[in-house]
């Protein structure tokens, strides 16, 4: 009975417009309360514990640099490398904003910098060459959705630490995946840009290729120094996050010269306030982590999905469905917390490596930020973009099937995900 309170009043709640962190802290604390299994000393240590951990020490330090790199404007320097790369293949620019898509995926973290760091480039480019502004807006968002997958992701750092798995790990099973929704896009953007007669350019001469490099090379370390020092064991992925804070203070103050100390105070008020919120949802979310305890959610939820079928990949089908349809409906950050923990039992019971079901948890996730009905990244890209919901998504939808075909091919070939963390580590 009071299990079935707590999750009437936590629906009730985010339906109502109550912050997830608030839904969910409030409703949990509640319920521990009301069980007596918990006295409010235990509660209050368990929302302090639950941010004491060196591995989410990484998600402050990513958004900072994250932050400080979008503020030094390094996205046209990525913007003419990827041009220079990929102009002369059949989309033009469109293919340019994907790979400069990936590239900057290395530096930006999350999907929603992605689109807000460069977004707005990238469209107004691919405008000015010709292309439909609702066509530009889409290739923007279905591209932004690389960032959360390649490393450095603040994601896969968040569900490796809900896990309790190597970060390290986590980190490189995403490299692959997220070179696979690339190339599932260019193909994407090919066959349309064919159909549409979207225009090409010459391909570039080798010295300007090298030209352009040159220029978006301290752009390009960024991702060099946050792989690199943990792949070779000098830092871990926390340590690697901090050492880009410096890198990205130096380039700004030394190499671009167009960093103040005025722009710093205002960069780090806004990390601390988008950090707050993202760890009061953590801490409040340990609340939760007791709930899943006493009410035995691990071992309910493992009972009903292999109730269903005791094969893996049917499973991790269920799970992207269940994934897809909470992702459209809440903050990515929130799905994340909230069902990790509870369905993380069932994969391990049935044998699913946990880099494996991690890595395709946050690409689907991703996913749901571009569906409606509610999907933020709907309206973050139709803002950037100054296009209509209603319009971008009938040019979205190809890269949405093509995405979801990807996370097919990853619940069947297990081996994108985990081959090169086992190769490595």
């Amino acid at each position: 009975m009071l299990a079935a309170a707590f999750w009437i009043l936590f629906i009730f709640l985010i339906l109502i417009g109550v912050p997830v962190a608030f839904s969910v802290g409030f409703s949990s604390v509640l319920l521990l309360l009301a069980e007596q299994t918990n006295n409010t000393i235990v509660i209050a240590q368990k929302l302090v514990a639950g941010l004491d951990s060196f591995t989410l020490l990484a998600i402050p330090f990513f958004m900072c640099s994250c932050a400080i790199m979008s503020e030094i404007d390094i996205g046209r320097q990525i913007f003419d490398f990827a041009d220079s790369l990929v102009r002369h293949i059949r989309g033009g620019l469109a293919q340019v904003n994907i790979v400069c898509s990936v590239i900057q995926a290395g530096m930006s973290g999350t999907a929603v910098n992605d689109i807000a760091g460069i977004g707005r480039l990238e469209v107004q480019a691919m405008e000015r060459s010709g292309y439909d502004r609702k066509f530009a807006a889409a290739v923007t968002a279905a591209s932004s959705s690389i960032g959360p997958v390649i490393p450095p992701s603040i994601p896969l750092v968040l569900v490796s630490s809900i896990m309790g798995v190597s970060t390290g790990k986590m980190l490189i099973g995403g490299i692959i995946p997220g070179l696979v929704m690339a190339l599932g896009m260019m193909i994407t953007v090919g066959i349309i840009s064919r159909k549409r007669h979207y225009p090409t350019f010459p391909r570039v001469r080798f010295k300007e290729l090298v030209r352009s490099f040159v220029k978006a090379l301290p752009a390009l370390m960024m991702p060099v120094i946050l792989i690199g020092g943990f792949l070779n064991g000098f830092m871990t992925p926390t340590e690697s996050a901090c050492v880009a804070i410096w890198y990205a203070i130096f380039l700004g103050f030394v190499f671009y010269r167009n960093l103040t100390l005025r722009k710093m105070i205002k960069i780090f008020e806004a990390s601390a306030l988008l950090c707050s919120s993202t760890m009061l949802i953590i801490s409040c979310a340990s609340a939760f982590g007791l709930v899943i305890t006493e009410q035995q959610l691990l071992q309910k939820m493992a009972s009903f999905f292999t109730g269903l079928s005791r094969n893996p990949q049917v499973i991790l089908f269920l799970m992207c469905i269940l994934f897809l349809i909470i992702g459209c409906f809440m903050e990515t950050t929130s799905v994340f917390i909230i069902m990790t923990p509870i369905l993380m039992g069932t994969a391990q019971e049935l044998g699913i490596d946990l880099i494996h079901f991690g890595v395709l948890e946050v690409i689907i996730v991703t996913v749901g930020l571009y569906t409606p009905p509610v999907g933020v990244g709907i309206f973050l890209t139709c803002k950037v973009a100054h296009v209509s919901a209603k319009s971008f998504l009938r040019e979205i939808w190809p890269f949405w099937v093509t995405l979801l075909a990807v996370c097919a091919l990853i619940i069947f070939v297990p081996a994108l995900t985990t081959w090169l963390p086992d190769m490595i580590f």
